[in-house]
């Protein structure tokens, strides 16, 4: 794992006050943890082949088109609290496309403490368990994604992580030794990385009882430093290699995903987020003309655009990543946790209500320091929008140790 995504991917806050400096940088799980989790990516897998059949690596820069229409949007949402057992924190990591099921992990107490998995099927509690083996240190095990049948994928992503499957209520690690596993689809073929810490690469399992196979990279220097986020029905893995967009085929052929021009600005690469209805969701990231930042993200101004796969065509969502959640991103890319939860759902917004109690940071009791306020991270939206899950957490009296984390379930009409 390299450097940028090194990290513990847990909040572990501490039942006490600590006396002494957090084992685990705490700021840095959250943020770069939270990129690592699971965004939602599906698309039919002949409109992904007609558009990877035209190429990708060169000379195909779509213009932007007005949208066709869009299905009706649901305008009303009700918010529950998934159930947690005896946890007392719980976070929402993953969901499968329809959102039928969904997972989660608890907020442990304690630095060492291993995490418990829940995964939830309509709404209902079916599997709690509690990774055992872990090495000493270790922030717990997150599960990152789940597919139409229940079977979840993750990993412990410490310093030397391990790739972790649920099926049938049990864990177990994957074959392969270390890596991780970051998504499954629906044909329980499993994405992820495989090898020791900074010299991992993106590889496949077949199965879940599969060994890993390699996947191909460019001839660049940057093909060392490669993330996997999804796979779609067709077998096709979407990731990024040096912070620009990448797709691997099912027939084995694999190439960047070429970004569009943007007037008076340097593109400096397209991180992907999200994929509802076709669309590509994700930040794009300029620069002036005559910057000096790297060509990739994160550096630079971020708007939030999304790509057809069928038609190459680009469209520009916002420029204001604020305005809305792309849901499944995670505060990693940009730090969005809303008090009052708004999801972009094509190129408008939904409202979601909140999930009371929600004890908001203020004066007198301010969140922990290098922490957010407190608010509500959506990390899942269905691709018909009629079913979100995710977080709302607050701080009460502006300490770790009454921190509150809920896992909520939206459903729309």
């Amino acid at each position: 794992m390299n450097n940028e995504e090194y990290g513990s991917r847990l909040l572990h806050p501490l039942r006490g006050e600590p006396a002494g400096p957090p084992a685990i940088d705490v700021v840095r799980a959250m943020r770069e943890g939270r990129r690592m989790r699971r965004r939602r990516w599906w698309t039919s897998g002949s409109a992904l082949a007609a558009l990877l059949a035209a190429g990708l690596t060169g000379g195909l820069l779509a213009a932007n088109r007005e949208p066709e229409p869009s299905p009706i949007r649901p305008t009303a949402c009700t918010a529950a609290a998934l159930p947690i057992g005896e946890h007392q924190n719980v976070e929402v990591t993953g969901a499968d496309p329809t959102g039928a099921w969904v997972v989660g992990t608890t907020l442990q107490v304690g630095r060492s403490a291993p995490t418990s998995i829940l995964v939830w099927h309509n709404g209902e509690l079916v599997t709690d368990v509690k990774p055992t083996g872990l090495r000493k240190g270790s922030a717990g095990v997150w599960m990152t994604d789940v597919n139409a049948s229940g079977v979840a994928v993750g990993g412990n992503f410490d310093g030397y992580p391990d790739p972790y499957v649920i099926e049938g209520g049990k864990i177990r690690k994957l074959a392969g030794g270390l890596g991780e596993a970051d998504a499954i689809n629906d044909a329980g073929v499993i994405v992820g990385k495989a090898g020791p810490p900074n010299k991992e690469r993106p590889v496949r399992w077949a199965s879940p009882d599969a060994d890993p196979v390699p996947l191909p990279l460019p001839e660049d220097p940057s093909s060392a430093d490669s993330r996997i986020t999804e796979i779609t029905p067709d077998g096709t893995v979407i990731g990024t290699i040096g912070g620009k967009a990448y797709l691997w085929r099912p027939d084995g052929t694999h190439g960047y995903l070429e970004t569009p021009a943007v007037e008076g600005r340097r593109v400096n690469g397209f991180e992907p987020l999200a994929l509802r209805e076709g669309w590509l969701y994700g930040g794009l990231y300029t620069a002036a003309p005559d910057s000096k930042s790297p060509a990739r993200p994160p550096h630079g101004k971020a708007a939030v655009y999304r790509y057809e796969l069928a038609t190459g065509a680009w469209q520009k969502v916002t420029d204001d990543p604020e305005q809305a959640q792309v849901a499944g991103a995670g505060p990693g890319w940009d730090n969005t946790m809303q008090a009052e939860p708004r999801v972009f759902v094509g190129l408008s917004v939904l409202d979601l209500p909140t999930h009371a109690p929600l004890v908001p940071a203020s004066a007198s009791a301010p969140a922990p320091a290098g922490l957010p306020p407190g608010g509500t991270q959506v990390n899942f939206l269905s691709d018909d929008a009629r079913v979100a899950a995710g977080t709302t957490m607050d701080f009460r009296n502006g300490k770790l140790s009454e921190q509150r984390s809920v896992p909520v379930i939206w459903r729309c009409r």
